[in-house]
């Protein structure tokens, strides 16, 4: 596609200097990417300016570069007189529009999911709905990326940065995909890596603390989230709310501001609502008003927060045309990968692994196995290396909670000193509390240790990495999986 073309389809405002019509063969974000013919977006990201790379890319000659408008890169135009500069306010916001114009794709239904917990559960059941109805869909996430029942890849981020989303799209719109389906992180949101997509239909399924240490408080957090409603919508968009999370009032203001229809659940609801939820040994009772019509569904789960995310793919796969019969196909799903996976349940013991890795999802995860059980609880945990570390004594604080023995170990420390880590972790903390916890800085050597001690009714939980088949330490990404690492100690 030639440059003026693509230019000439932008909204976001930039000018130019010393433009050169040419071919363009490719995008990058990455300078290593770059090559003859390439548009590179040179970023100022928090830790790095992608401007300091120019140099390195400015002898490929015929290259177009974007900066921003306060840049005070110089170009001599007589040395490299092929070298086109796109000068603009935001280098995010036109780079991904550049993005969806260069890699197009035809996909009818886009939805997208936002919240703290319960995007990938979300973003999962809707995918196995859809196959289920033999639609040829698409999803994004934390698992990977998916073409029906097909795994295309794995993502290093929840929302791919610009370039590999749109590759994406566009491939699935190669393969025919009529729908798909996207986690968008708070990140992701901030920094217009979905721009300038428009949904057809969004989810929020719930807000508690995380990524503190890029947003900076819960309100910028809080409003990162928000984008979602405000600039990723149209007239025609559908917003699937949960009424049961703190911040419900927030996005349903925003959503009545914007005027997109509602379909809400939860207690407080208007279209299904949850009147009464009862546990009944491994599932639960629960009574719902839809369309005026009352009905009592039984949930096949161990968690209240599973049939909200149950609920919600429902809503978003059938909209305004839910009716109970459509809970029958809740009968058939099952939970992703290391979402509350219960990986043993042998000699009286059981052992789940699950991806809880926020104060509030460990909470809500050790709850539900504190009810069903019958001897001591032992959690295995640690928080990630450059992460929000204003969550590392609140995990703690929870797990003291629920648990009756912490084996406290890595998670994924990246270039941080584990042991700092967990001396974060347990700050504050005074002895009594202390001595339930068990510090093994060897996840390998913690999961051995915490099956080991297990007992008769002793239930298990490797929390914190989930389906995750690495770990990072430094820069080094090793493989690793805690349910690969516990079964092989089990011997199964």
């Amino acid at each position: 596609m030639n440059l003026s073309k693509i230019l000439g389809k932008c909204k976001t405002n930039f000018d130019t200097e010393n433009f050169r019509e040419r071919l363009i063969l490719g995008l990058a974000l990455n300078s290593k990417e770059a090559m003859k013919n390439y548009i590179f977006a040179a970023i100022q990201g928090s830790k790095i300016n992608g401007e300091k790379f120019i140099p390195e890319i400015i002898d490929l000659q015929s290259l177009v570069i974007i900066i921003h408008y306060n840049s005070k890169i110089k170009i001599d135009f007589k040395k490299y007189n092929l070298i086109t500069i796109i000068k603009t306010k935001d280098v995010r916001r036109l780079f991904s529009e550049i993005s969806s114009i260069f890699y197009p794709n035809k996909i009818k239904e886009k939805i997208a999911v936002t919240g703290t917990n319960g995007k990938t559960s979300v973003v999962d059941y809707t995918k196995q709905l859809w196959n289920l109805k033999k639609v040829n869909n698409g999803s994004l996430g934390t698992l990977g990326v998916f073409n029906k029942e097909k795994k295309i890849s794995d993502l290093e981020l929840t929302t791919p940065d610009t370039v590999q989303l749109n590759q994406i799209l566009n491939k699935l719109s190669n393969s025919h995909c009529k729908k798909m389906i996207l986690e968008a992180s708070s990140i992701g949101l901030d920094q217009h890596r979905l721009y300038p997509l428009k949904f057809d239909k969004i989810a929020l399924t719930n807000i508690t603390n995380d990524h503190l240490d890029y947003h900076g408080s819960l309100n910028k957090y809080k409003f990162s989230k928000s984008l979602l409603f405000s600039d990723y919508t149209k007239k025609t968009t559908i917003a699937v709310i949960n009424t049961d999370t703190e911040y419900y009032k927030f996005f349903y203001t925003l959503c009545l501001k914007h005027k997109l229809k509602i379909l809400d659940f939860g207690k407080k609801a208007l279209f299904l609502k949850i009147n009464s939820i009862k546990r009944i040994q491994d599932f639960f009772e629960v009574k719902i008003s839809l369309k005026k019509k009352k009905s009592i569904i039984i949930f096949n789960c161990l968690s209240v927060y599973e049939i909200y995310n149950r609920i919600c793919c429902l809503i978003l796969v059938f909209g305004e045309k839910l009716s109970f019969k459509d809970f029958g196909f809740l009968k058939i799903i099952k939970n992703p990968p290391g979402r509350l996976e219960n990986i043993y349940n042998k000699k009286d013991i059981k052992v789940f692994v699950d991806y809880a890795h926020t104060p509030d999802a460990l909470k809500n995860v050790l709850s539900v196995l504190r009810e069903i059980c019958k001897g001591s609880l032992v959690l295995v945990f640690g928080c990630g290396g450059e992460r929000d570390k204003t969550k590392r004594p609140l995990m703690t604080k929870e797990a003291l909670s629920f648990s009756d023995k912490i084996i406290m170990t890595n998670d994924n420390p990246r270039n941080e000193d584990p042991n700092k880590i967990m001396d974060d972790m347990v700050i504050g903390l005074k002895s009594d509390a202390l001595k339930k916890i068990k510090k093994i800085s060897d996840r390998d050597k913690a999961i051995k240790y915490s099956i080991k001690i297990l007992k008769k009714n002793d239930i298990l939980l490797i929390a914190g990495k989930g389906h995750e088949n690495y770990q990072i330490i430094n820069n080094n990404k090793n493989k690793f999986s805690d349910k690969e690492t516990a079964l092989k100690i089990l011997g199964t």
